[in-house]
């Protein structure tokens, strides 16, 4: 994603977003960040804190199926 803040919107908008470095997906649960494996899963709660551009340039939104 292209900054910080449009990883912070996409989530706050319920947007689940996967990194194409290490297939973690993210999403937000009750306002805070969690992840887990490509494969599924239960949620886990996340450390990524978004303050450096490595942490937000490699994610990108998992298209929905129609």
């Amino acid at each position: 994603m292209k900054s910080r803040e449009a990883v912070l919107e996409a989530l706050r908008e319920g947007k689940n977003l996967i990194s194409s470095i290490t297939g973690l997906q993210y999403t937000l649960i009750n306002n805070v960040l969690h992840l887990r494996n490509s494969e599924g899963g239960d949620w886990k709660q996340s450390e990524l804190g978004f303050h450096n551009p490595p942490s937000w340039l490699n994610l990108k939104i998992i298209e929905e199926n129609p």
